[in-house]
C-alpha cells in the first residue's frame, strides 16, 4: 500500500466533528487514512466521535454537547478553533491543517461538500416549518455566514470541492489567492462493482418476491426525502406503471432503501396519500451496511434530487451496473454520461414521467452502465499528498 514517494515527518491535523466511515464528509478521507500514513504523513485527528481508525493516527476527542442536537457540530468547530488558536500561540505544531467544512479560520486546506447559499434557497422554497426544519434552516444560515467569510478571506490556500458543479458555484465568491482542485468522493471498489449482481441478485430479488418480469427502480437515502426527490420519483413511476405493463410487459417496482423505523413511520402516511396502492409495488427497506445487495436486486437507479454536490449513492449504483436516472444536480457530471450510462431527468413531474417512459421503452436496451470516471482510496491519498506537499513548497519560497 505504501506510495513510492515517502515524506517522513510531515505533520497533518484533520478536523471533523464525526470522523466516521459512513458520513459523506469523512467517508473518503477515512478510507484514505492508511494510504496517507504509508506515505509518511503523521496524522492527528480532532473530533467529537469516530469509528475505529488506524492505530498509527493520533485521535483527540473534544468534549461533546449532545443537548445541542443538530447544532452540536457548531460546538465542535468553536472548540477546535479555540484549541487551534491557543496551540499556535506557542508553537507551529502542524505542517498542514485540513478541515472538512468552512468553519475553521487558519486552516490550509478545506474539503467542501456543500454550498449553503444554494441550499438555503431550496429550504426556503420548500417551506417546511416544523421545529426540526427551523433548526436546520438556522444551521444553514450559520453555515452560510461562515461560508461567506471563509470564501472571501485570503487565508485559505486550497479548496477541494467534491464536484465540478460545486466548484463553478464557489468560484465567483473566492478571493483571488485561493486555488481550487476538484477531488470527488472515492468509490470503494471492493464493495461496488459489476460482480455484485451475479453474487447477490437472485437472493436479493427473492427477498422482495420479485418475478422475472418485475423491473425494479431503487432509491437510496436515510433522510431528506423531499429534497432528494422521493415523492417526485413515486409519482412519476405511478404514472408509468400502466404503460410499462401494456407496452413493455413489465411490472414496475420501487425499492426505497435506508428508511429506519422512525423514517418509515413518517413516510407511510404520505405514501398512503400519494399512492394509495403503494403496498402492491413499493418496498421500504431499513438502513443496511450492505446496500450493494439491493443494487444487485435492482434494474435501474432513480434519484431525482433537487440538490446534491456529488451523490455517492449514484456513483455506487453505476459501479454495480445500474443505469442512472438522475436530475442535473451538482456532481452528476462526475459519473453520468447522458445516453451512455444513464439519462438526465427534468425536475418538472410531467417531463420526468415522460423521460422515464422513454427509458423503459427504448434506452434501457442499449445503455452501458458503469461510472464515467471514479477515484479509489490510493488515488484520493495521492491527491492529498501532492496538495499538502505543494503548500509546504510554497511556504518555503
Amino acid at each position: 500500500m505504501a506510495g513510492s514517494k515517502q515524506q517522513t515527518g510531515r505533520r497533518v491535523l484533520w478536523l471533523d466533528p464525526f470522523f466516521q466511515g459512513g458520513r459523506p464528509t469523512t467517508q473518503s478521507i477515512h478510507r484514505a487514512l492508511p494510504w496517507m500514513l504509508d506515505r509518511g504523513w503523521q496524522i492527528e485527528i480532532w473530533c467529537l466521535d469516530h469509528d475505529e481508525v488506524d492505530a498509527r493516527a493520533e485521535v483527540k476527542r473534544l468534549p461533546r454537547a449532545r443537548w445541542l442536537r443538530l447544532l452540536e457540530p457548531l460546538w465542535f468547530w468553536f472548540l477546535a478553533w479555540l484549541r487551534l488558536t491557543w496551540l499556535r500561540l506557542w508553537a507551529g505544531k502542524w505542517d498542514i491543517v485540513h478541515t472538512t467544512g468552512p468553519d475553521i479560520p487558519g486552516a490550509d486546506v478545506m474539503s467542501l461538500h456543500f454550498h449553503n447559499r444554494t441550499w438555503i434557497g431550496l429550504q426556503w422554497r420548500e417551506q417546511a416549518w416544523s421545529i426540526k426544519e427551523k433548526l436546520r434552516i438556522l444551521h444553514t444560515m450559520i453555515g452560510l455566514l461562515q461560508e461567506t467569510v471563509v470564501l472571501h478571506s485570503k487565508r485559505w490556500r486550497v479548496i477541494l470541492p467534491v464536484s465540478e458543479g460545486l466548484a463553478e458555484r464557489i468560484r465567483p465568491q473566492l478571493a483571488s489567492e485561493k486555488r481550487i482542485q476538484v477531488l470527488p468522493n472515492l468509490l470503494d471498489e471492493t464493495r461496488f462493482h459489476t460482480g455484485v449482481r451475479q453474487q447477490y441478485r437472485e437472493a436479493a430479488r427473492s427477498q422482495v418476491h420479485a418475478a422475472e418480469t418485475d423491473f425494479i427502480f431503487i432509491f437510496v437515502s436515510t433522510g431528506h426525502y423531499q429534497r432528494k426527490g422521493l415523492w417526485a420519483a413515486l409519482r412519476s413511476l405511478d404514472v408509468c406503471r400502466t404503460m410499462a405493463r401494456n407496452e413493455c410487459g413489465l411490472r414496475l417496482r420501487f425499492l426505497i432503501v435506508g428508511a429506519g423505523e422512525k423514517a418509515q413511520a413518517s413516510l407511510i402516511p404520505q405514501l398512503n396519500q400519494t399512492a394509495p396502492d403503494w403496498r402492491d409495488w413499493v418496498s421500504l427497506m431499513p438502513p443496511t451496511p450492505e446496500v450493494e445487495r439491493w443494487y444487485a436486486a435492482a434494474d435501474a437507479f432513480l434519484f431525482p434530487s433537487r440538490y446534491e454536490t456529488f451523490s455517492l449513492v449514484a456513483l455506487e449504483a453505476s459501479a454495480c451496473g445500474l443505469p442512472l436516472l438522475v436530475t442535473p444536480y451538482d456532481g452528476h457530471e462526475m459519473y453520468l454520461k447522458e445516453g451512455v450510462n444513464g439519462c438526465l431527468l427534468p425536475w418538472e413531474p410531467e417531463g420526468m414521467a415522460t423521460r422515464i417512459g422513454e427509458f423503459l421503452k427504448t434506452d434501457r436496451h442499449y445503455l452501458k452502465p458503469g461510472p464515467d470516471r471514479c477515484i479509489h482510496a490510493s488515488g484520493y491519498a495521492e491527491v492529498l499528498d501532492q496538495t499538502y506537499l505543494e503548500i509546504i513548497r510554497e511556504r518555503s519560497l
